[in-house]
């Protein structure tokens, strides 16, 4: 069965893309440019005449201004949803932990992998180490996870899918990248001797090396993403008070957005955001769930939330459109019974995982015809 994405806030979606009072749009255009035979297909398919103010795609292969279609009141025809339905392919992986143009991490066969232009290209290893696991890539293909090496698990960090990896160095027994950014800054949680122990955050980077950024007064702490802007999301327990924490760019000074909380993703604007609810730069807090059984795993900067519904019977996961509020719930494999999105890309893909009656979970990827950073057709006013 499929289901259908809703795209009924259209206009709400234009004003969130394009830049005010008319101007000109430049996008990079490796993936955009197919956005010239959207335009000539859309121009079939609806009972409009189609507008552009420009050349919409040019020579140089960027999207200069923004395209709109016009339409009576006459129903979309059944294609035009196909543009915005989801797709679901399994993928060759055991687990996927994270995504990033195109590239896909994780492991297969037991083995730290890459998934890329549909191939399942082992990371290279290191010597001495064992149990190496990826769990994060950057907008610009940097890779972090660890690996068991005499009594230790240590972080890892890979400049490509192609390179050796460097070990991070380590502040305890026990050190999880959890994120890492387009400059290469890494952020995690390291325990001193044992899982036993209580989590600590900590930073990583090429030219600085490790260290904590440990709230002052806090007993544990752990940072869980990091924006390219280099915003970090994390918690900190002071006591027994737990308080969802936002990392500055830079100083890595912490902040205290909200106290009985926790901040899961980092984003470009400053934005952090929980399972349920973000805050902005000025600590303003407003839910971003799309109903009451639902936990928001990830949104990209255009707006799209995904996540599941995980106090449903069966799990399901779903996304939220640019500009929607509804959760539509995104199409499962044959046999498959619950279903996870957890990661989403700039143009809408979505990573997740879908668990059967026999208790095995696959990887996979939810994928549409349309990126989100194309330009919109909308209803006329």
């Amino acid at each position: 069965m499929s289901y259908v994405t809703n795209e009924a806030a259209l206009s709400a979606q234009e004003k969130q893309l394009f830049m005010p009072r008319g101007q000109s749009l430049r996008r990079i255009a490796a993936n955009y440019k197919r956005a010239t035979l959207f335009t000539l297909t859309m121009a079939l398919l609806l009972p409009a005449a189609v507008q552009a103010a420009g050349a919409g795609v040019n020579v140089a292969g960027t999207v200069d201004f923004a395209v709109r279609a016009q339409r009576s009141s006459a129903a979309i025809p059944a294609g035009f949803h196909t543009f915005f339905s989801y797709r679901v392919r399994v993928l060759p992986l055991d687990a996927a932990a994270d995504m990033s143009n195109g590239i896909v991490v994780g492991t297969a066969n037991g083995v730290a992998v890459a998934y890329v232009n549909g191939q399942v290209i082992p990371l290279p290893g290191k010597t001495g180490y064992a149990n190496i696991r990826a769990t994060a890539i950057s907008s610009n293909g940097f890779i972090v996870g660890s690996g068991h090496s005499g009594t230790n698990d240590r972080g890892l960090f890979w400049a490509s899918y192609n390179n050796a990896p460097m070990d991070m160095g380590g502040l305890g027994a026990l050190t999880y990248p959890r994120s890492v950014n387009s400059s290469g800054v890494a952020v995690g949680e390291f325990y001193r001797t044992s899982i036993d122990d209580l989590p600590t955050a900590f930073t990583w980077s090429l030219s600085g090396g490790i260290r904590s950024i440990a709230p002052q007064s806090s007993n544990q702490s752990q940072a869980f993403s990091i924006s390219d802007s280099g915003y970090v999301a994390g918690f900190a327990w002071y006591g027994v008070t737990q308080a969802a924490t936002r990392w500055y760019p830079g100083t890595f000074q912490p902040g205290t957005a909200a106290y009985g909380n926790f901040a899961w993703r980092a984003m470009e604007n400053d934005t952090i955001f929980g399972y349920t609810t973000a805050w902005d730069l000025s600590n303003h807090a407003y839910n971003i769930a799309p109903n009451a059984i639902s936990l928001v795993y990830d949104m990209n900067g255009n707006g799209r939330k995904v996540g599941t519904d995980i106090f449903a019977t069966p799990r399901r996961g779903w996304t939220v459109a640019p500009g929607g509020s509804a959760a539509q719930y995104l199409p499962v494999p044959v046999g498959a019974i619950d279903s996870y999105a957890t990661r989403v890309d700039r143009c809408g893909t979505i990573l997740g995982s879908v668990t059967y009656a026999d208790n095995t979970t696959k990887a996979v990827l939810w994928t549409k015809m349309i990126c989100d950073e194309l330009p919109v057709f909308t209803r006329a006013p």
